[in-house]
Parts: structure tokens; sequence; C-alpha cells
């Protein structure tokens, strides 16, 4: 919804939630171009549930 509304020149910053793969993935395909997350560890190297590495 932010995205339609903000259109595609601003930064869109999903936080809150946002601790596996499925979930990061979910945020970026509905628009987010930004993520805060205190697990990007873990989602960049696959050690969350839903992915390996090189998923982003």
């Amino acid at each position: 919804m932010m995205r339609r509304v903000v259109g595609p020149d601003i930064g869109v910053k999903a936080s809150g939630g946002v601790r596996d793969v499925a979930t990061a993935r979910a945020m970026i395909e509905a628009g987010a171009t930004r993520l805060g997350t205190s697990s990007g560890i873990a989602i960049v190297t696959g050690a969350g549930a839903g992915g390996g590495p090189g998923m982003f």
C-alpha cells in the first residue's frame, strides 16, 4: 500500500517481525526497498527457515 502511495522514487522500509527469509522476501515483493531487522545475518546466510545462502 505504501509503495502505491509514495511511488517508485521514495524508499520504503519494512520493519517489525522480519525474522526469516520468507517474511523478508514477502516484504520486498510488496515493495519494500529496505528491511529493518535484527535477524539480518540469519536471513542472508540461510540460518533461518525458508531459504539458503544467496537468496538475496
